[in-house]
């Protein structure tokens, strides 16, 4: 017999049956997880009945030491400035504002950094500068980061490089508008940042003054060339010969005006290291209120009491073992 007349697929039954034990011991096996699962579930919830009266007894006392927590603690409430920085990279700004909390340890030199009295800075329990994060590359913040958590390597978000946002928690809402007026003069009176913002404005006053220069030439090129032209042939001819080349000098002359307008306005608008565009207004929320410790404080008590439970449940076998373990 030739090797041809061998017959090739004799193995294929075996393997449709195979394949069907194979799908069949997956589901079975699945059912088998999802039946744990449940039997899991039920027997956790009964271990919790069973404990109930740790867990409210527990639960109770960590309400009431979140409650006396909260009245003995420092209250914070928080408010906030948010301001432009024109010319200069708010980078150094931010660098500035948040160098006051790395001496908030020590009163006497945050008190002469903001001219204020120690009294007063006692009062203050973080100041905290931040960028804001531009996510559609609109030029524009759209969320600002108290978390610090900007990846540079996120090409999809970007921070805004005169945005800031200075966030203030104090324990004494009657020092918001003294802290307001010392802040921004800390920041106006620091030298650096002064001899940054006056480069700025000569810059662009000086950019200015080329803009000027530049719109004068095109304009006389202008008013010579159409004076030529008008001299070598009639109106008609002018008017259809010479629209591209018009059409070239205009759009080069609003193009130079446009940037010249963008910086004056610019000028104008950011007269100030900083220009606040939303000032500081209290708010009316605590920043740890006695809800949120007393879930905190009765969250941690309930595991607590789990545990004790447990313990006082086996206290005799760990008792044997502690013996145990103590005559060896």
């Amino acid at each position: 017999m030739s090797e041809s007349n061998i017959p090739q697929n004799t193995s294929r039954p075996n393997d449709e049956i195979d394949i069907f034990e194979f799908c069949s011991r997956i589901w079975v096996a699945f059912k088998n997880f999802l039946i744990n699962i449940k039997d899991l579930i039920v027997s956790f919830i009964i271990f919790l009945i069973r404990k109930s009266l740790w867990i409210v007894t527990f639960a109770v006392i960590g309400m009431i030491l979140g409650y006396v927590f909260h009245s003995f603690s420092t209250k914070g409430y928080i408010s906030s400035i948010e301001g432009e920085t024109g010319g200069i990279d708010n980078t150094v700004i931010i660098d500035h504002i948040n160098k006051l909390n790395q001496v908030k340890g020590k009163p006497s030199l945050l008190a002469n950094y903001l001219g204020m009295s120690i009294d007063q800075v006692i009062a203050i329990n973080y100041i905290k500068a931040c960028y804001g994060i531009d996510i559609n590359r609109d030029g524009k913040w759209d969320y600002v980061d108290l978390k610090n958590s900007y990846n540079p390597k996120d090409t999809m978000q970007r921070r805004v490089p005169s945005f800031v946002h200075i966030r203030i928690s104090v324990n004494d809402e009657s020092i918001l508008p003294i802290l307001r007026k010392s802040l921004l003069q800390y920041i106006n009176n620091n030298t650096y940042i002064q001899v940054l913002f006056k480069i700025d404005r000569e810059q662009k006053l000086a950019l200015i003054k080329e803009l000027d220069k530049e719109i004068e030439k095109i304009t006389k090129l202008q008013e010579a060339r159409i004076k030529k032209e008008s001299n070598t042939v009639d109106i008609g001819q002018l008017l259809v010969a010479g629209t591209d080349q018009t059409r070239l000098f205009y759009e080069d002359l609003l193009s130079l005006y446009s940037q010249k307008q963008s910086i004056q306005k610019n000028l104008e608008v950011s007269d100030e290291i900083i220009t606040v565009i939303q000032d500081l207004i209290p708010l009316e929320f605590e920043e740890h209120s006695v809800i949120k410790l007393m879930a905190i404080f009765g969250g941690i008590m309930i595991i607590l009491g789990i545990f004790c439970s447990l313990i006082w449940k086996n206290r005799k076998r760990i008792l044997e073992l502690i013996k145990e373990d103590t005559k060896k």
